[in-house]
């Protein structure tokens, strides 16, 4: 469960600072290039936390 806690925390931290980034440069370019890796990003983020809450609580195979 504490893998799905700190990547929303990264997830969050990431977008504030890349769209806020996007906003302030203001290229077209560059928002395609945030809002493509933003997604991919949002993509890893939904398996990694469906794969984390299959495993379960007892599962301790992400070696900690």
């Amino acid at each position: 469960m504490d893998i799905v806690f700190s990547t929303i925390v990264g997830a969050v931290i990431f977008l504030t600072f890349v769209i806020g980034l996007a906003v302030s440069i203001g290229s077209l370019p560059f928002a395609i290039i945030v809002a493509f890796v933003s997604a991919m990003m949002l993509y890893d983020f939904y398996q990694t936390s469906r794969d984390a809450l299959k495993k379960g609580p007892d599962d301790n195979s992400t070696g900690q």
